[in-house]
């Protein structure tokens, strides 16, 4: 059985939590960490598993992860796809809680995934989780290229197990230590898992924010600018966006301007341009170019019904008009 079934099931269940109109089955997107042990025994018991807490214990000490131990338990009973589907969230969940003592890479990603998930939905209540999650990470990476493999190779293999982007996370995490002021804390991350960053342009961006925190506003300057002249075949629009909402606050008309009229030919979807004008017209108020400004919230309001998600125009005859107020 795949490691990456259970990402499967994570990423089910966050998109249903997202949207409940999803059409899932309640076994397919179950908290199972909220139900207790008992249930659990219990729902294998329907599948014809009489199993207690000493006898999964002893089954498991003869494998070495939920998915083989699911696996054994299934050998000789013909289950189809969706019956072991089952079993295996109910023998994952029980392994998480009665054998912390052996971990499996499969659990490690899941508790990655559920410590996104709270990140996310702003429901971290102990910053001790987020952080030991972290920090195992960490050490499983360095410990594997110590032993000698690949950085992006191991990198891939964690998030092949995992249902999120883990390093949209970690710029996400870290950005919001920048904002919280936790800057040893970021330039610890920034160090831990800058080499194994598949965009090293992101953790560029963030050790400018550092600087720009620690009162380096030269250096800061100069990263930003370093950033914004490196014209890769592979442009990152989120990116660009969020190195503009930094310089509303930090940067020059110059530079500002420029980063935005490069924007424009990454944008994807109406809501990018939307998002992107909002952000020139907050540029502009702290300017104090008020008619700028308006003209700017002006573009905004004539699209205010437009669908968000539809692929964006580039002939739309409001980017010539756009483009003509942030050169003025």
């Amino acid at each position: 059985m795949e490691i990456n079934r259970r990402a499967l099931y994570n990423s089910l269940r966050m998109n249903w939590v997202l949207d409940p109109t999803l059409k899932v089955e309640s076994w397919q997107v179950e908290d199972y960490r909220s139900q207790p042990i008992d249930a659990l025994f219990e729902g294998l018991e329907d599948k014809g598993l009489h199993l207690d807490k000493s006898s999964f214990k002893a089954f498991a000490e003869t494998v070495d992860t939920p998915e083989d131990l699911t696996d054994a338990l299934l050998a000789d009973s013909g289950a189809d796809i969706k019956t072991q589907d089952k079993v295996y969230l109910l023998v994952f969940e029980l392994w998480r809680r009665l054998l912390p003592e052996k971990p499996s890479l499969s659990l490690f990603c899941d508790e990655i995934d559920y410590q996104i998930h709270l990140f996310d939905r702003g429901q971290v209540q102990k910053a001790e989780a987020i952080e030991d999650a972290l920090a195992n990470l960490q050490m499983i990476l360095d410990e594997n290229v110590d032993n000698g493999a690949d950085s992006d190779e191991v990198f891939e293999c964690i998030e092949s197990g995992c249902a999120n982007d883990v390093e949209s996370f970690l710029h996400d995490f870290i950005g919001d230590q920048i904002d919280n002021k936790n800057d040893s804390y970021a330039i610890e991350l920034i160090d831990g898992f800058g080499n194994y960053a598949r965009d090293v342009r992101w953790f560029d961006f963030l050790r400018a924010r550092l600087h720009s925190n620690t009162g380096d506003v030269e250096e800061a300057d100069h990263m930003i600018k370093l950033l914004i002249e490196d014209k890769t075949e592979n442009p990152d629009l989120e990116l660009n966006l969020e190195m503009l909402s930094y310089l509303v606050s930090n940067g020059d008309k110059k530079t500002f301007e420029r980063l935005a009229k490069d924007t424009v030919d990454f944008l994807q979807v109406e809501e990018d341009f939307q998002v992107l004008i909002s952000i020139c017209a907050e540029f502009y108020l702290r300017m104090d170019m008020e008619s700028a400004e308006k003209a700017l919230q002006e573009i905004l309001k004539n699209r205010e019904n437009l669908d968000i998600e539809k692929a964006f125009n580039h002939r739309d005859p409001q980017i010539a008009e756009f483009l003509k107020i942030i050169s003025k």
